[in-house]
């Protein structure tokens, strides 16, 4: 039971934010954009699953995580330097994969940034990296490579697909804040809002 109720709390303090900024967004579309389709409302729900699957993966630190953590802990926890710790090729791999679908959705939805993907790519993959750290997990600039890497691969992926369909797949009129505007809403709503030791207290008492 606990396992269930907290998948779908969690799940819903970072779904619930990113909704409430697509309807805002969808909402003041301005005066000469284009009319949205249901493909404006989709794409970017299928970019939100996507991304609280990788916060759901590499489970970044909230709120209430970070106030139990000093940062003579978090420094022990840090590395700077690339490759310098042992190689572990499948994390790597795993890396890679995971921001695969980020180089292929964002080109995807947000026509206007798609030359910016990798670079947005790397913003993304550092803020995990850090908030990782009031989860007392490692932050490792190896990540950090590897993730961009896998978004640069998915960002070539589509650019292929995209020659070979002619851009007939490819949504118009998306802003290009709302990416930021999606991702910083999903990992804020998590921060402040997912209390796991608080759930945790609640179904098993103190």
């Amino acid at each position: 039971m606990y396992g269930v109720v907290a998948l779908g709390y969690e799940f819903l303090s970072e779904f619930v934010p990113f909704l409430v900024v697509l309807l805002l967004f969808r909402r003041n579309r301005g005066k000469y954009s284009t009319p949205f389709s249901k493909w404006h409302y989709l794409m970017p729900m299928v970019f939100a699953l996507y991304i609280i699957a990788v916060f759901y993966i590499t489970n970044p630190g909230t709120l209430y995580d970070a106030m139990g953590t000093s940062w003579e802990e978090m420094k022990e926890r840090i590395n700077w330097l690339p490759f310098s710790e042992k190689i572990d090729p499948v994390g790597y791999l795993l890396n890679v994969v995971m921001f695969l679908p980020f180089g292929i959705l964002v080109p995807l939805i947000w026509k206007r940034i798609r030359k910016g993907t990798c670079l947005a790519a790397l913003g993304f993959s550092a803020l995990i990296e850090v908030s990782q750290l009031f989860s007392r997990r490692g932050t490792d600039v190896d990540d950090l490579i590897m993730n961009t890497m896998g978004a640069a691969i998915g960002f070539a992926a589509y650019k292929i697909w995209d020659n070979v369909t002619n851009s007939r797949f490819q949504l118009e009129g998306g802003n290009s804040a709302e990416l930021p505007a999606f991702v910083l809403a999903i990992y804020l709503g998590r921060f402040f809002l997912f209390n796991r030791m608080g759930l945790i207290h609640l179904f098993y008492g103190a």
